[in-house]
């Protein structure tokens, strides 16, 4: 019926493999839980080895670091049942009917997106707060404001999608590193003219990143945006749509020649406990204006 797909890298999947284990026996189902470890380190693979002696769960450790987009295309090859269910392995589970929630839906879309979460409550290390904070200003969007754009708002941290139709599409494993493979996707459904179904059934984000680790992917991503704009294959994203709007009010020059005069300020404030948000789109605002220029 359904192949559970959890590319991991880093992270601690155990808690997230058992707890939707338990839950598709609870179900009497027919399912396989496949977990591709990109090359952790060996502390986690550590961990996670263990995963390989759970019944119903195929753990394998690749040799080499396939990257965010091969990884999932893989995992997809070898699935063998015909609905596909995409979980980060650092997430965490919310709800105790997670995995009924997505079969529910399996005849009315080809592919349903349940949202992400972060936790409630500030992390005590002050290098986690601008990818929490960011997290739960940007990408934990509650339903009702996803649905504004199905596309625009779709992750790849946590969905659901016919295995015929994602072969059809895959992820583009053109995108190198971290940024944006989701947002192309999507771009991938929208050309095909097939909805992307939101739903109230998030799982919580637990992989928080360092300050200096989450700046550098995002310079990472942009580049990437930057790249795949120019190419004409993604062009709707918050960042293009914030930089074409600062440029149309006659804004954008002096934003960019703000970031430039004071990056050391700005990075000393994301680094900070108490990171502005503001601070980190002008940061985006202007990294991606010396892509563009």
């Amino acid at each position: 019926m359904i192949s559970i797909l959890i590319p991991v890298y880093n992270q601690n999947a155990v808690p997230l493999v058992k707890a939707l284990k338990d839950q598709c026996e609870g179900l009497d189902i027919q399912y396989q839980i496949m977990v591709f470890d990109d090359l952790s380190n060996d502390e986690t693979r550590k961990q996670n080895s263990e995963l390989g002696h759970e019944f119903g769960v195929n753990y394998l450790e690749l040799s080499e670091n396939l990257g965010r987009a091969r990884i999932r295309n893989r995992l997809a090859r070898m699935a063998r049942f015909k609905h596909l269910l995409f979980i980060d392995g650092d997430s965490g589970m919310v709800k105790d009917d997670y995995v009924k929630c997505y079969l529910d839906q399996i005849d009315n879309a080809e592919i349903v997106y349940g949202g992400r979460i972060y936790q409630k409550k500030k992390p005590n290390d002050s290098s986690l707060v601008l990818h929490w904070k960011y997290g739960k200003t940007r990408e934990a969007l509650p339903l009702k404001k996803r649905l504004l754009d199905p596309y625009l708002n779709f992750q790849s941290n946590n969905f659901m999608i016919s295995a015929w139709l994602f072969g059809k599409l895959k992820f583009d494993e053109a995108v190198e590193g971290y940024g944006y493979e989701d947002l192309l996707f999507a771009e991938k459904i929208r050309n095909v003219d097939a909805g992307i179904l939101h739903i109230d059934n998030p799982v919580i984000h637990l992989g928080l990143e360092s300050a200096k680790d989450f700046i550098e992917k995002t310079k990472n991503a942009i580049k990437n945006l930057a790249k795949l704009n120019a190419a004409d294959e993604l062009q709707n994203t918050r960042l293009t749509k914030y930089y074409e709007k600062m440029k149309g009010y006659g804004l954008k020059n002096f934003l960019v020649k703000y970031y430039r005069s004071n990056q050391k300020d700005i990075i000393k404030n994301l680094t900070s406990g108490s990171p502005s948000i503001w601070k980190f789109s002008l940061m985006k605002l202007g990294e991606y204006d010396g892509e563009v220029e």
